[in-house]
């Protein structure tokens, strides 16, 4: 596995690089820093403002790569590069392509509360335009210097096609050596003013959705025949946060994310559920390009 950090000397990535460490070490592998600098002008201008400011960025790359250095310290595979392009997003998509990864890490916007994730403008491209998995850092991410993926937890809407996304978080399994968990939210998510029916009405709505749930993950860890081990979970609450803090969480645990059956085939892209899913995660996040099939909300 060869994963792709989009680096930026800041605390998000910080958070990116400790979770792309994460995953080398449960998975082997390797990394590649990037760093993203804006392209300069095709042509000098006679006070030499173009040079200078090349210099400029190019030290300024430098010292950047020499804080992911520090970050990620010794004993895990790593290469750093930095690159001029038109925005951070082309910029580490073509990196991505150009070396072969497997998977593109970043980190939260600062704008996220503590311990959860919001996307940025560079995330939010990356997420309407990868052909590959997105692992995302929530803000605060700090993991121990030897801490490995302990479990997979996959996000499980209930619907007769979610178990594509179980299947194919298998394969994530196995390189981790963790085993997988399929989680369904419940969210009791109350309007401002109840219907003509009550509040009573959408609770036995939300409780029929809870009896699906149940069932849909009996049926497919019934039928189950991967050697991971598999296990299923509800979580329930008034919020999509209450909902996610209700399951309980391993240390270094993260969750598989479809894409939504929106988005075009073999690409990511969240939708509206799996965008909530996303940033109420307590735990860091990979989204999934969206296959044949839809897998999530």
């Amino acid at each position: 596995m060869k994963y792709l950090v989009g680096f930026s000397p800041d605390q998000g990535g910080r958070e990116a690089l400790a979770l792309a460490a994460v995953l080398v070490r449960s998975s082997g592998g390797s990394i590649v820093v990037c760093n993203v600098i804006p392209e300069t002008w095709g042509h000098p201008s006679m006070a030499r403002v173009d040079a200078e400011y090349a210099t400029f960025l190019e030290q300024h790359a430098k010292k950047a790569l020499a804080k992911a250095r520090q970050a990620l310290g010794k004993g895990i595979s790593a290469e750093f590069i930095s690159r001029s392009a038109a925005s951070a997003r082309e910029g580490l998509l073509q990196t991505a392509s150009d070396v072969g990864a497997d998977c593109v890490v970043l980190g939260s916007a600062r704008a996220a509360p503590l311990g959860r994730f919001a996307e940025g403008s560079v995330t939010s491209g990356i997420l309407h335009s990868a052909s590959l998995p997105v692992a995302l850092a929530p803000k605060g991410y700090s993991p121990g210097p030897r801490a490995r993926v302990k479990r997979i937890t996959c996000a499980f809407s209930g619907a007769k096609d979610s178990s594509s996304l179980a299947r194919r978080s298998v394969g994530l399994c196995e390189s981790f050596n963790a085993p997988l968990r399929l989680a369904t939210l419940v969210v009791r998510d109350k309007q401002m003013y109840p219907t003509g029916a009550g509040y009573s009405a959408e609770n036995l709505v939300s409780n029929q959705m809870k009896r699906q749930a149940n069932a849909a993950q009996a049926e497919v860890i019934a039928n189950w025949t991967s050697p991971v081990k598999l296990a299923g979970a509800i979580g329930d609450g008034k919020t999509w946060r209450a909902a996610m803090d209700s399951l309980s969480w391993k240390d270094a645990e993260v969750m598989v994310v479809g894409s939504s059956g929106l988005g075009p085939i073999l690409r990511v892209f969240l939708g509206s559920n799996s965008g909530k899913i996303v940033c109420n995660s307590p735990v860091p996040c990979i989204i999934l390009p969206r296959g044949g099939e839809a897998d999530a909300a």
